[in-house]
């Protein structure tokens, strides 16, 4: 998890979530990986956020290696997750299509991921195909799943209000 998403920060119940492990056995691991010096620490108000050290020696080698042995899939997650253009990326259900959300109109190389069909939106015309109802987007957002799971992001109010319910992908906080 935090080798595919680097510039996100977690908490322990996001962790737990994601996992499917118990609270105490993500806690055990998060001591582990900090006292190797690959994550840190942040509190924040009543929550301790965890985020990886990309000063960490061995950062790069193991998220490349990560990212080597990984489904397409995780590939895709990874990639779309460490570059600052993606805003939000989806998966069809049968994991052959997916769809990024650009933050602006430069399209990333994202198209090195074999058995994927990538197809990109800009933020706004994405909310114009959701609010034209666009069946289009339905294998994505009503059938299949977010990757990323940035609920925060602006535009997932948009997703909600034209009453689609997306679900996140296997291991996404």
């Amino acid at each position: 998890m935090f080798l595919l998403d680097p510039t996100r920060a977690y908490y322990q119940r996001q962790i737990e979530a994601a996992s499917g492990h118990p609270l105490r056995a993500v806690q055990r691991e998060l001591d582990r990986l900090m006292a190797a010096g690959l994550l840190y620490r942040r509190d924040e108000g009543n929550r301790a956020y965890y985020q990886i050290d990309p000063d960490f020696p061995l950062y790069a080698e193991l998220r490349a290696l990560m990212l080597k042995t990984a489904s397409s899939r995780e590939r895709l997650r990874g990639i779309a997750a460490s570059n600052a253009a993606v805003r939000l990326c989806f998966l069809s259900a049968d994991g052959a299509r997916a769809l990024v959300v650009l933050g602006g109109a430069a399209r990333p190389a994202l198209d090195a991921l074999p058995g994927i069909e990538i197809e990109m939106l800009t933020s706004d015309e994405f909310i114009e195909a959701l609010r034209m109802n666009r069946a289009a987007l339905d294998p994505y957002v009503r059938d299949g799943c977010d990757l990323l799971g940035r609920r925060e992001d602006v535009i997932w109010r948009r997703i909600e209000e034209a009453g689609y319910t997306v679900r996140k992908g296997e291991g996404v906080p």
